[in-house]
């Protein structure tokens, strides 16, 4: 079955793309970005998210259109469901997953080529899936596309070992609230670590430097070192009866806290 063919057998448009607000600010910095987004945490009855349990309400997948749809549809519209289709895909049947991905990326390589940009690909836009499982004839991903430069965020500390071992793979760790101490460890190393603040950024945080990662995704082209700081995109979840209600949470990070040491 051609790509097409099975993507109107599953009822989606596409697996990924190019078209995310946030991945298109790459843009600015010469950079177009394919990206994936499955459904998160558990929500399709396979966990994409191992370290999930500090963060899943508070998840982009909420925010956006989808938060609208999450607010209007009960179980979520149709946003939620294509998610939900391609998640479960890439659990049940592995190969066409991987078929319509890389038929998708070799698009988007020609695509970037013809508009004089680098391409990126991040295939954990919501989800935080060891990118060693995106395997297709025996190849993982990164050993598919060598030349490419694949990226992503990640709470998994583990997966910070894959960095070490491709060369074309770059990870920035994230900072759950409850986890410094890895992210502490993993800043002297030389790896960046995104942390999520109210609507104001500090300039340092924990004795660290912090930039502002809300202008782009392109975190492959930052230093080390670094807080990669992002500020809190209200979601589904923090509406009740219709009204915002402020979330309390330590995944979300006080504007104080940048003078603790």
């Amino acid at each position: 079955m051609n790509p097409n063919q099975l993507k109107r057998q599953l009822g989606i448009s596409y697996l990924g793309g190019c078209n995310s607000p946030k991945l298109i600010k790459s843009m600015g910095r010469n950079v177009m970005t394919y990206g994936v987004y499955l459904a998160p945490h558990n929500i399709s009855g396979y966990s994409v998210c191992p370290e999930s349990c500090n963060c899943s309400k508070y998840c982009l997948h909420g925010s956006g259109r989808n938060k609208i749809e999450l607010l209007t549809f009960k179980g979520g519209g149709p946003i939620q469901k294509s998610r939900i289709k391609k998640t479960k895909l890439f659990f049940e049947d592995r190969p066409a997953f991987m078929s319509l991905l890389t038929h998708e990326i070799d698009k988007a390589i020609i695509q970037a080529k013809e508009s004089g940009l680098q391409l990126a690909i991040r295939l954990n836009c919501i989800s935080d899936i060891n990118l060693e499982e995106f395997v297709l004839d025996g190849r993982n991903i990164l050993q598919l596309y060598p030349d490419l430069q694949f990226y992503d965020y990640t709470k998994v500390l583990e997966h910070t070992k894959l960095a070490e071992k491709y060369s074309n793979y770059d990870l920035t760790f994230s900072y759950s609230g409850e986890n410094w101490s890895d992210c502490d460890m993993l800043l002297k190393k030389g790896y960046r670590v995104a942390a999520v603040f109210g609507e104001e950024l500090p300039g340092t945080f924990r004795g660290y430097p912090v930039i502002n990662a809300n202008d782009d995704d392109a975190r492959f082209l930052d230093g080390g070192g670094l807080i990669c700081g992002l500020t809190y995109k209200k979601v589904a979840n923090d509406y009740v009866n219709g009204r915002y209600q402020r979330p309390d949470t330590t995944f979300i990070n006080c504007r104080s806290e940048s003078i603790s040491a």
